[in-house]
């Protein structure tokens, strides 16, 4: 009789047990999702400050755009070692969400019933 007030007190918890680890597993990506936009906004906002200076400004355009001031003359050299290496893979950010074990899941369920 008490193993089987065991086994039904077991089959109500395991569903409501389930859906806190789901809900564990959403909130730890949309934290990662969080961290990652507030960066990106970081960054912008750097970008914008950077935008308002006149030196940014003419060195974007000789950059991205191959201007250079009136009275001046322009040269491009192309093949230079490292070019390559430089240009790929430096904006790439991998996101690595980290998985709870089995025990750090139960142990933050006790911290949060025990609070």
């Amino acid at each position: 009789m008490a193993l089987a007030l065991v086994l039904i007190a077991a089959a109500l918890y395991a569903e409501p047990l389930r859906d806190y680890f789901v809900q564990q597993d959403r909130y730890q990506k949309a934290a990662g999702a969080l961290e990652t936009a507030q960066a990106e906004n970081a960054a912008l906002r750097a970008e914008i400050e950077r935008l308002g200076t006149d030196a940014y400004i003419a060195e974007k355009a000789r950059s991205d755009l191959q201007m250079v001031p009136q009275g001046m003359q322009a040269f491009v050299v192309k093949g230079l070692p490292g070019e390559e290496a430089a240009a790929g893979g430096a904006d790439e950010q991998a996101v690595v969400s980290e998985r709870l074990s089995p025990f750090e899941r139960l142990s933050d369920l006790w911290r949060t019933l025990s609070e």
